[in-house]
């Protein structure tokens, strides 16, 4: 049988290709999709910065963690009033919109220093740290000696300063070991001489790290404008302050309270060579006349009122006191410095602060005493009751050279002057420097073997040489 043509195309997809086929265009579809989702998702994510770009001047009194700080910040492509925000690390605090550095009284001294403000009366934390030493082998706690550390104030003073009041035991053996002991790096550190203070994360390679049980904790100040920072400057860095504590996940209470003038030793400047400046302080001494006041050079013990009322001539005082420290100790004597004023922080009792013990370290004292900040009242009576009792009982006679403004814990006039001269015996006198127009204190003067005024700022370097017998 003949077959015959049915004029019909027999080329016909078979069912399951057409599938494949419907399947393959749908994941093509999907994918073409995806990255064109993608690529309007990064778009969006791109700031839109109708004003342009804005420079964020950061300093930091630890580069690194204020490097680490801006690279966080600039990952976010963070947008302020319609700029662009471009934070950059500078050098000096005196440049930047936010400064980052633990909520010290030295960081405030910075600031004041550099002639800048801060915006806000609480900064926010935003960087820790666990602090510690590193050195060939771990070690226990108990068995770690401050003479055995090294200090790299240049690199982490804060480490240093912590390390220190932990190790030292007091706050006159952490300035000393910070101002004896200090290294400029890391670098500069043999492990053959022992540890080193460090951050954790900065232990150099092959050393082992020891933690001493202590964390930095470094908030980020925002300033307030100046000729340098503009408005729009300083609204970004606080934006940078805020964000930054928003990434952080510890707490401020992870610092240890410990003493400003260990903070103030950390400093890289704060332990410079000054053993050419003993020689300069004493020419000078030589090169001036002799004051006919009957008062001859001993160890002396710098007693410094540091209440509210010294605020004008704080400077000048101490600039005055770290010189003729100098000068005695080129003398051959020993110098020691308290501070007092009325107690400014929490479980403090006394009105006095044994800052450095009378020794031949003049040095310390000259760094010591550019770092007070002031506050309170002066307690001068109960300060130099102190100092009476401590150095009355020793057998090498002490001056007490009092400094101060004035005198807000007065009382019986006799029993004072009865009970100090009990205390100090023949081995204290007290000559005093009275500064400004305040009025003195009588009993003070009693006591006194004989009193200086400084009714002026450029009174009071005369008058402490002379107080001092030179």
């Amino acid at each position: 049988m003949a077959r015959h043509a049915s004029n019909q195309n027999n080329f016909r997809l078979a069912g399951w290709l057409i599938a494949l086929l419907v399947v393959i265009a749908l994941v093509l579809a999907l994918v073409l999709f995806l990255a064109l989702r993608d690529d309007t998702d990064t778009i969006a994510a791109e700031p839109e910065c109708v004003a342009g770009d804005l420079a964020l001047p950061v300093a930091a009194s630890d580069e690194k963690v204020g490097r680490s700080l801006i690279d966080n910040y600039a990952a976010a492509n963070p947008v302020v009033r319609d700029y662009c925000v471009k934070p950059e690390y500078v050098d000096d605090v005196k440049d930047a919109a936010v400064y980052i550095a633990p909520n010290t009284s030295v960081a405030h001294t910075v600031l004041e220093a550099a002639g800048r403000t801060p915006a806000v009366s609480d900064p926010d934390a935003v960087y820790g740290e666990t602090v510690g030493v590193a050195g060939a082998n771990e070690v226990k706690l108990e068995d770690l000696k401050a003479d055995a550390v090294r200090f790299p104030v240049d690199e982490e003073p804060e480490a240093s300063a912590l390390v220190a009041s932990k190790v030292a035991g007091n706050d006159n053996d952490a300035v000393k070991v910070l101002t004896e002991q200090r290294v400029n790096n890391v670098a500069d550190f043999n492990a053959a001489d022992g540890y080193v203070a460090t951050a954790e994360h900065s232990v150099p390679e092959g050393l082992q790290f020891t933690p001493v049980g202590a964390d930095i904790v470094y908030t980020a100040i925002p300033l307030n404008q100046n000729d340098a920072i503009s408005e729009d400057q300083a609204r970004a860095g606080q934006d940078f302050a805020r964000a930054s504590a928003e990434s952080f996940n510890g707490s401020i209470d992870d610092q240890p309270v410990i003493s400003d003038l260990v903070w103030a030793a950390a400093r890289p400047a704060g332990g410079g060579a000054l053993g050419n400046e003993a020689q300069a302080a004493k020419k000078d001494t030589d090169d001036q006349p002799k004051q006919d006041n009957n008062i001859s050079p001993e160890n002396t013990l710098f007693l410094l009122d540091t209440s509210e009322a010294m605020a004008p001539f704080i400077e000048p005082a101490a600039d005055a006191i770290g010189e003729t420290a100098l000068a005695l100790g080129g003398a051959g004597k020993e110098v020691g410095l308290w501070n007092y004023s009325s107690p400014l922080n929490p479980g403090v009792v006394n009105g006095y602060r044994q800052n450095l013990t009378v020794s031949p370290d003049v040095e310390s004292v000259n760094i010591a005493v550019h770092r007070f900040l002031v506050g309170g009242v002066p307690q001068t009576r109960e300060a130099l009751q102190a100092a009476a009792a401590d150095y009355g009982s020793l057998d090498t006679p002490t001056r007490v050279v009092l400094v101060t403004a004035g005198t807000a814990d007065a009382g019986d006039d006799d029993a004072f002057a009865d009970a100090f001269r009990q205390a100090a015996g023949d081995k204290v006198d007290v000559t005093v420097v009275h500064i400004g127009e305040g009025a003195s204190d009588a009993a003070v003067e009693q006591i006194a073997k004989k009193q200086f005024d400084a009714p002026s700022a450029d009174k009071i370097g005369p008058a402490v040489k002379q107080a001092a017998g030179l």
